[in-house]
């Protein structure tokens, strides 16, 4: 049986388009295009199309798994598959994951502020304010998240315009010629670009969510193909904006192609810029931590929701005011990217054979009672 969520509780269907976009938008569009280059070179673009595209069939993956599940999500899937001790600790690997996204998410964002803006401001002020409102948004549950979702897809889509204005710095020539590179370069490019992709996997925790959820199949495919065209366009505009050889000493591409926009009242866009971005992130902030207190909740119902948000945010706040040695924070983050990428490419279709088995199995079982009944 399927778990009965409160439809005061569940979302419109096309609130899936801006889920799953705001999850994987975040601060990987500031910097990915200095990690990519170092395979495929100016091919790069052609890894970021192949990655993008190819999670289309990551999400009817998952749509089949959540089909397959007792109460639609994955936290269910696990028990039905695992059993309950397996299970619940399957799912607690998955809370922890989803935990750490969010974590490297609200340090990265915390750097950048330290780094181009507010060098002189202690971590602790930014993770205070940060959590405060990471805190107050998964407190009003996830409508609440879904609607900041929504304002953070709007809002800051009109800060994309500005990309007009760079593409008449561009020469086509640094990208040229296509297709030069081997299939193991392209392979490392893709492996680089998987990182900014990731976050969509959330939908395995809130699709109960989503009203009618297997008709909402196009917005989430529209989702992942609007991001998917996003990072292609700026992939394209940096890599003709810059040389390769600049390119690899470049940490922060993105922001500093905003440095050349010059408004008469004001001499530093990218200030602007970055504040702004806060509205993109915040929904990929709170989407994780939602979804990993969602976990632990249905794994230990007797654990109350609002004590689980408390401690995973004192964690978030207590990790990004002590993390001072850049070292730990590079370790993390890498290993967040790896586990993120087995995650989508690995476990996921993992999963979709195990539904396929099960729902194969569910099918002979009924078969034969019809079977005997006649």
């Amino acid at each position: 049986m399927k778990s009965k969520i409160k439809e005061n509780a569940m979302v419109s269907p096309y609130f899936l388009f801006f889920l799953i976009h705001a999850s994987q938008t975040g601060i990987g569009v500031l910097k990915f295009q200095s990690q990519i280059i170092k395979g495929a070179g100016q091919d790069a673009w052609i890894s970021v199309l192949a990655v993008g595209l190819s999670l289309q069939i990551i999400f009817l993956m998952m749509l089949h798994i959540l089909r397959n599940s007792s109460r639609g999500d994955l936290v269910s899937f696990h028990t039905d598959i695992f059993g309950k001790v397996a299970g619940g600790f399957m799912n607690i690997i998955a809370a922890i994951y989803f935990f750490l996204i969010g974590l490297v998410a609200v340090q990265s964002y915390i750097d950048i502020l330290q780094i181009w803006v507010f060098d002189g401001i202690g971590s602790w002020e930014f993770a205070l304010l940060i959590c405060i409102c990471i805190y107050y948004i998964n407190s009003g549950g996830f409508r609440f998240v879904a609607g900041i979702a929504f304002w953070g897809v709007i809002i800051p889509s009109f800060l994309l315009l500005m990309f007009v204005y760079l593409f008449k710095f561009a020469h086509i020539t640094y990208i040229m010629p296509f297709f030069t590179h081997r299939f193991e370069e392209y392979m490392i490019s893709a492996k680089e670009s998987g990182f900014m992709f990731l976050g969509f996997e959330t939908m395995l925790v809130y699709f109960p969510f989503i009203k009618n959820g297997m008709k909402a199949k196009k917005w989430g495919q529209l989702g992942l193909l609007y991001t998917t065209f996003l990072y292609l366009i700026i992939t394209i505009l940096t890599f003709t904006y810059f040389t390769q050889a600049k390119l690899h000493h470049l940490a922060w591409p993105t922001l500093t192609m905003i440095k050349i926009i010059r408004i008469p009242f004001l001499e530093r866009f990218e200030i602007i810029f970055i504040f702004t971005w806060l509205l993109v992130i915040i929904p990929a902030f709170c989407t994780y931590l939602w979804s990993s207190v969602r976990i632990v909740k249905l794994t230990f119902t007797r654990l109350k929701p609002t004590f689980i948000l408390f401690i995973f945010v004192g964690s978030y706040f207590l990790f990004s005011s002590n993390a001072e040695d850049i070292l730990i924070k590079q370790i993390l983050e890498t290993a967040v990217r790896y586990v993120g990428l087995c995650f989508i490419y690995g476990y996921i279709p993992l999963l979709f054979i195990l539904s396929l088995v099960k729902s194969m199995i569910g099918k002979r079982k009924s078969d034969k009672n019809q079977n005997e009944a006649v």
